[in-house]
């Protein structure tokens, strides 16, 4: 267990010092969605995709900071966002509003169709519960380890277990060049329920790193993918290098 991962550079320090106070970090994250805080990693896809018109898969599509960056910054056709989260959907909602090429789907993916118990924190504003859905987790021993780590005053900070829906993905029907998956510790399971549309369309596929990333680059070099990070706009290969972003490629 290790700090949560953030950006490279003055931006990375900026968001290790936000993280360290809650209620900060609860605030600029309510705000980093307008002006595409955070998601520096993705600037490369601007390159590696060149304007062509693409479909995007973004699984734990959350409150849609990523969902944001792709259609302000990429020529995006259509992009899927899959987030069982209440709170998140009502967020997406609000963005498809301004946005008609997002399809929201208001459940998780797994290999069936099941309800699943997960741990979210809290805390207590002026009166009002604040939830840290970003650090919604599937174990209760690692959330609470991570909120240690990450958050000085954390003993302000209260968990919460509540109820998830999945439902067994089914391939979309269209040529998806783009997978963002940022599930907590989940992606392994994740890139497993979609081993039929990589295989189809063997698209780009960005994974938040995590202590399963191996055994994730075994899967996919079963189908050609080779690992990279961005490194100040250039991707390189990734070598265990400290980075929040891997970027699996099929290089034809």
């Amino acid at each position: 267990m290790q700090k949560s991962k953030t950006q490279t550079g003055f931006l990375g320090f900026i968001e290790k010092y936000i993280r360290k106070f809650v209620i900060i970090y609860y605030f600029i994250r309510t705000i980093a969605i307008k002006f595409d805080i955070f998601e520096e990693d993705f600037k490369i896809l601007k390159k590696i995709f060149n304007n062509k018109k693409i479909n995007i898969i973004d699984i734990g599509a959350s409150d849609g900071i990523s969902a944001n960056f792709f259609i302000k910054n990429l020529n995006v056709n259509n992009i899927y966002c899959f987030e069982p989260h209440f709170l998140f959907i009502q967020k997406l909602k609000k963005l498809k509003k301004k946005f008609q090429n997002i399809k929201i789907f208001n459940y998780g993916i797994s290999t069936k169709d099941e309800n699943i118990k997960v741990y979210i924190p809290k805390i207590i504003f002026f009166g009002k519960i604040l939830y840290l859905y970003t650090y919604t987790f599937y174990d209760l021993k690692e959330l609470k380890k991570q909120i240690r780590l990450d958050f000085l005053n954390y003993k302000k900070i209260f968990i919460e277990k509540i109820t998830l829906k999945l439902k067994k993905f089914k391939s979309i029907n269209k040529n998806i060049h783009l997978i963002k998956i940022d599930v907590n510790g989940y992606e392994f399971e994740i890139v497993k329920c979609l081993k039929k549309q990589i295989i189809k369309n063997l698209p780009l596929m960005v994974i938040e790193n995590n202590q399963k990333i191996n055994k994730i680059s075994k899967l996919l070099s079963k189908y050609g993918y080779k690992k990279y990070y961005n490194n100040n706009g250039k991707l390189e290969k990734y070598t265990n290098q400290k980075v929040l972003d891997i970027f699996f490629i099929v290089k034809k």
